[in-house]
C-alpha cells in the first residue's frame, strides 16, 4: 500500500540527504518516520559499505538497525555500478521487510 499523507500507516520511512560534495564517508541528515513520531537520524557510509546509525536515545531500539539495513542496500547497488550512492535518499519499508 502506498503511502498518503506524512506519516506511514506501516513500518518506517526514511529521507537523508548528503552534501553533493565530499565523500567518502558520505554523511546524511533527514528524518526516520514511523506511525508514531519522527526522529532525526544522521548516518555514515564509508567507501566499503559500513553503515552508522544515529538517532535519539527516545526512538525505538531496532530502528537504528532497520535504517542501517536500508542504507547498505542502497550503497550496494550504487558500488555495483560503479557509483556513490544517491545524494538523497527516500525509502519506505513495511514492517518485517529487510533491506
Amino acid at each position: 500500500m502506498g503511502i498518503i499523507g506524512q506519516k506511514p500507516e506501516t513500518g518506517i520511512r526514511i529521507d537523508v540527504e548528503r552534501p553533493q560534495a565530499g565523500g567518502p564517508p558520505w554523511r546524511y541528515r533527514g528524518t526516520a518516520t514511523t506511525a508514531d513520531a519522527e526522529f532525526p537520524v544522521a548516518a555514515t557510509i564509508t567507501l566499503a559499505g559500513e553503515v552508522q546509525v544515529e538517532l535519539a536515545s527516545v526512538a525505538p531500539g531496532e530502528l537504528a538497525e532497520k535504517i542501517r539495513l536500508i542504507l547498505r542496500a542502497v550503497h550496494k547497488h550504487a558500488a555495483e555500478d560503479g557509483i556513490p550512492p544517491a545524494r538523497r535518499i527516500q525509502r519506505w519499508r513495511a514492517d518485517g521487510s529487510r533491506g
